[in-house]
């Protein structure tokens, strides 16, 4: 239970809609709910602005003024839930009740850190297993967290994930292809979902050896990888069944509602009318369909 991370689409909703909030509003209060899930001074972040809100991979990038920096992993079942004013008073528009990820009323026995902004505004960070952080940093120094040294390029970056780099990490690898897609230190941000959902889309078996991938097939699974993560990002991320990820507004995604293969074992493909089946790979389920992927 509860296996599945927020991948890049769901990540990069959060950072577009923390930007639209948040950029320039002056922190005034923290909160610290829950001493291991916020790693560093909250001192240190008092009295500065936020300049703008940036992504690598699936860690959220705050820049403060004077050189200070929240970086936030969500992990498993991390939350960043905002309220305005008018809502932190008693407006509880949109709010669900049921289920475990139901953010309900605010600060709620999940809520693991608060912070206050000079407009009345509320910036909640909720975690059912406690594994996610925030950490507060020097700007200059996000880059050396041990979690994106090692990443490969982004997979919604065109350039940096180009056909030729593509490639070469396909060719020089006999694993599963699903799994070196999956592999954080040559391509960032996709994660189970997504994996399942570009193999199918590319008609590409998730179990094949990646270097028995053509270069037509290369092509095709790096456009539908590129593709894919684009079209979530559209539709707000997915929200699994657990339903832990949320927006910042503390609605599901819509992506969910989109998936052809993943989670659908037995039921027939969208495309061929035949039986969606589940292996294992590397630990995680995998979906697809034997008849239009080879």
């Amino acid at each position: 239970m509860f296996k599945l991370m927020p991948e890049l689409p769901e990540v990069e909703t959060i950072r577009l809609q923390l930007k639209d909030k948040l950029r320039g509003l002056l922190i005034t209060e923290v909160k610290v709910l829950n001493v291991k899930s916020f790693i560093g001074e909250a001192s240190l972040i008092l009295g500065k602005k936020v300049e703008s809100v940036d992504r690598r991979a699936k860690i959220i990038l705050i820049k403060l003024t004077n050189d200070k920096c929240l970086a936030i992993h969500l992990k498993l079942t991390g939350q960043l839930i905002f309220r305005d004013k008018r809502y932190a008073i008693g407006d509880k528009k949109n709010e669900e009740k049921d289920g475990p990820f139901a953010v309900g009323q605010l600060p709620n026995k999940f809520t693991r850190a608060m912070i206050c902004f000079g407009d009345g505004s509320f910036l909640y960070f909720n975690d059912l297993r406690k594994f996610g952080w925030i950490k507060v940093l020097s700007a200059k120094n996000c880059g050396e967290l041990p979690e994106l040294k090692k990443l490969g390029p982004e997979a919604i970056d065109k350039k940096t994930f180009s056909l030729e780099y593509f490639t070469n990490i396909l060719s020089r690898s006999r694993k599963p292809v699903k799994l070196v897609i999956m592999d954080q230190e040559k391509l960032a941000g996709v994660g189970n979902i997504y994996a399942n959902e570009a193999l199918f889309r590319a008609g590409v078996r998730p179990d094949r050896p990646a270097n028995s991938l053509n270069s037509t097939e290369i092509e095709k699974l790096r456009n539908s990888i590129i593709n894919i993560l684009t079209e979530a990002i559209k539709q707000k991320g997915t929200s699994d069944k657990d339903e832990a990820y949320r927006q910042i507004s503390g609605e599901k995604g819509k992506f969910q509602n989109l998936l052809q293969v993943y989670g659908r074992t037995g039921q027939k493909c969208p495309r061929c009318g035949g039986t969606i089946r589940r292996i294992a790979l590397g630990g995680r389920g995998t979906f697809y369909c034997p008849n239009c992927q080879k």
